[in-house]
């Protein structure tokens, strides 16, 4: 990570590395203090509390962050900022605002300064704030810092649901049982799953969910239909205390018993058996590119249990010529027995070999199925809103015509737009709140309704504010020219995280010397800053000056960002 200390450097060229510091006015801390020496070769300790060293803040591009610091306009010294990055990710916004008096009205009395930035590219900057007099700027009475990670959000950004996030529709009789299963299940490996209130009144749960134990495992629910008719069941995973972390849906349609229904079968049901009853009708959809030399080729079933109906249909997935889609198979079951189903992808005229393969079994019986499996299908992550962002859908429009379903206030949808084959939905985050969207697609003839649901959650504001308390301040240390001093700092060798200099903004002012000394107390691990333990940081003066001391908490080796930093000014005599 390439780092700079525009601020710093320039002013001590240009005043020639002055020396000395003046009071700072009321902001430093005794915590951070420097023990005062009387002899140049004495060594002195500033021990730094887990209060004092800031961690990282956590923001997305668009948001703001305040930081408030304590001053006093009447001492003449005032707070600036600056950036560490060649390339900031932080924009100040405007002037930094100071209040003086504290509200008491006092002339002299304790004050704050308030700094505003807009997160405006993704990465990571240490934000490095300096308490100075204008007239002498290379000795600042105190210094504070922030580590700032900005991630993507906030911007118009798309929510590609492709084939794999589109759930077909599942058809099953009254008194039947739906197997719902649904792979990568788990979000961090957190899964509770929930039925939404308002969903389908035609299926009632009959159990608890059977969650396997990896963290992208899959989660199998069943549910009893009851009555007759239509509907959309839409699935929240939710575990206590946490957000709403995934979303699935699931196009519904109860039968009597005695009538038909249509199972649909693509390449997720890879090796799955189907229970089916004479009459019913197995509706196959596989990808093909028709423009190639390859297509897919079906071994012929048993024609006394399964038959074909019609020909093939094929669905474009973009409206261009030699685009892909899938290709769609209707058989109907004519007879009782066991059929297992085999097509081979396969080069026109067919070569010895098939490059893919894709099989399933129906079992015809005569009587209603117990259990209906539904399609495989992944559940789509919760989005991140703030009020005013907006997010757009972008559906296969193959499946059909997608149309919103309900009206959010907190989340309003647009008109859907057609472009290559896709068909994009936008909503427009409007309030704070969670919304729960539903899109179904009416397919005209040949095809299956689909359905897909995702979860919004939007913040009413974009704004982080971190207030730099009295003992969250390093004052400047003060040494001679010959003089060793240690800053001794909250952490464990077990975290993961060391603590490491940063390069000095000038050499020849200070030097560290030899390692740092790691105290890890009995017990003491974690990952955290502030784990029990303690390490060393040893320093030497070398050269009269002023010098920002930096010193970072991050992962040795890595490129990764540092997650805590502290700092402050040292004044060589």
């Amino acid at each position: 990570m390439k780092r700079r200390s525009v601020f710093i450097v320039l002013v001590l060229a240009a005043l020639g590395l002055a020396v000395g510091l003046s009071g700072c006015g009321g902001s430093s801390s005794s915590s951070a203090s420097p023990t005062p020496t009387a002899s140049p070769t004495a060594a002195q300790t500033v021990k730094v509390d887990a209060p004092i060293v800031p961690a990282a803040v956590d923001l997305k591009v668009g948001d703001k962050l305040v930081v408030v610091l304590n001053s006093n306009a009447s001492t003449g010294y005032l707070w600036s900022a600056s950036g560490m990055n060649t390339v900031s990710i932080l924009q100040q916004v405007g002037k930094a605002v100071v209040t003086s008096g504290g509200g008491s009205g006092l002339v002299g009395a304790p004050g704050k300064t308030k700094f505003i930035f807009s997160a405006v590219k993704t990465g990571t900057d240490q934000l490095e704030f300096w308490y100075a007099r204008p007239s002498d700027p290379a000795s600042p009475g105190a210094a504070y810092a922030l580590v700032v990670n900005v991630a993507k959000g906030h911007l118009p950004q798309t929510v590609n649901a492709g084939e794999d996030y589109t759930a077909e529709t599942a058809q099953l009789r009254s008194g039947d049982t739906l197997q719902v299963t649904i792979r990568h299940a788990s979000y961090s490996g957190k899964a509770t799953w929930k039925t939404v209130a308002g969903s389908t009144p035609l299926l009632k749960s009959t159990g608890p969910q059977k969650f396997s134990t990896a963290s992208d495992g899959t989660v199998t629910m069943e549910f009893a239909a009851k009555g007759t008719g239509n509907g959309t069941l839409v699935l929240v995973n939710q575990p206590a205390g946490e957000p709403p972390l995934q979303t699935y849906s699931l196009p519904v349609i109860v039968k009597q018993g005695a009538k038909p229904i249509t199972y649909q079968v693509n390449q997720n049901d890879a090796g799955e058996t189907f229970s089916a009853k004479v009459g019913d009708l197995i509706q196959v959809a596989l990808p093909e590119q028709p423009s190639t030399d390859f297509a897919w080729q079906w071994v012929t079933p048993k024609s006394s249990i399964i038959q074909q109906v019609g020909k093939p249909k094929f669905v474009t997935s973009a409206n261009v010529v030699g685009a892909k889609g899938k290709m769609v198979w209707t058989f109907q079951v004519v007879g009782q027995g066991t059929a297992s189903m085999i097509a081979d992808y396969n080069q026109i005229p067919a070569q010895a070999t098939p490059i893919d393969s894709f099989q399933f079994t129906v079992a015809a019986k005569g009587g209603a199925p117990k259990v209906v499996q539904a399609v495989d299908s992944y559940p789509a992550n919760t989005v991140f809103l703030t009020a005013g962002d907006k997010v757009a859908v972008d559906l296969p429009a193959g499946a059909g015509v997608w149309k919103p379903q309900g009206a959010w206030t907190v989340l309003p949808a647009s008109v859907g737009v057609m472009n290559s084959g896709r068909i994009t939905v936008t909503y427009t985050a409007k309030a704070a709140g969670i919304a729960i969207p539903l899109l179904l697609a009416k397919a005209p003839t040949g095809l299956p309704s689909q359905a897909y649901a995702f979860t919004a959650q939007i913040s009413a504001s974009t704004a982080k504010t971190v207030t730099a308390a009295e003992h969250q301040v390093a004052k400047a240390i003060d040494v001679s020219v010959g003089q060793t001093f240690d800053v001794t700092l909250p952490g464990s060798p077990t975290s993961g995280y060391m603590w490491a200099t940063d390069t000095f903004a000038q050499t020849g002012i200070v030097e560290q010397v030899g390692q740092p000394t790691i105290v890890d107390k009995a017990g003491a691990g974690g990952a955290a800053m502030g784990d029990a333990g303690t390490v060393t940081m040893h320093y030497k003066a070398v050269g009269a000056g002023s010098v920002p001391l930096v010193i970072l908490y991050e992962t040795p080796g890595t490129d990764l960002p540092a997650n805590g930093i502290w700092m402050t000014m040292v004044n060589v005599k």
